[in-house]
């Protein structure tokens, strides 16, 4: 095959394979992603829920048992900030990872668990010696993130059912 040909035919398949990783997820690709249900009663999922987020270093801030929803939060810290507006003008002042899961019973031994992560941000911006600051708030969207999630919360399942 001449050398034109297999060029052409290398940046046909890049191309291709590019659409088809900035593809727009739809509502079912999200639910499905995020969603999981386990074989395990209401309370055995809900408190194994707190204690996974105070094993990942999380601080929760809303556990409400009756509505099904935890929220939580950990924080990460900055030491590059005045590097990065230096060098690119912008920085990350502050971040965090918020957790949100929501619970919800099934029946008595099954319960789904829906989990959505976001990513917080402080960002600030240096030009002509103006600094300005906004907040950028992103959902998490890469599967493989909510898969080692839910696995970690199967995973502390079962440790507390070892412990009962």
């Amino acid at each position: 095959m001449h050398p034109f040909y297999k060029y052409l035919l290398l940046l046909s398949c890049l191309t291709l394979s590019s659409c088809n990783l900035l593809k727009e997820l739809t509502s079912d690709d999200i639910t499905r992603m995020t969603s999981e249900c386990f074989d395990d009663s209401y309370d055995m999922v809900f408190y194994s829920t707190l204690s996974l987020l105070q094993a990942e270093r999380y601080t929760i801030l809303e556990a409400n048992k009756e509505s099904g929803i935890i929220r939580a939060i950990q924080h990460t810290e900055r030491n590059d900030v005045e590097w990065n507006l230096k060098a690119f003008g912008e920085a990350t002042e502050r971040e965090s990872t918020e957790a949100v899961f929501l619970i919800l019973p099934l029946s008595e031994k099954k319960t789904e668990v829906k989990l959505s992560l976001y990513r917080n941000a402080l960002i600030v911006t240096r030009q002509n010696d103006r600094t300005q600051k906004h907040d950028s708030r992103t959902m998490l969207l890469t599967e493989s993130t909510y898969d080692k999630w839910l696995n970690k919360l199967k995973d502390e399942i079962k440790r507390r059912k070892r412990l009962s």
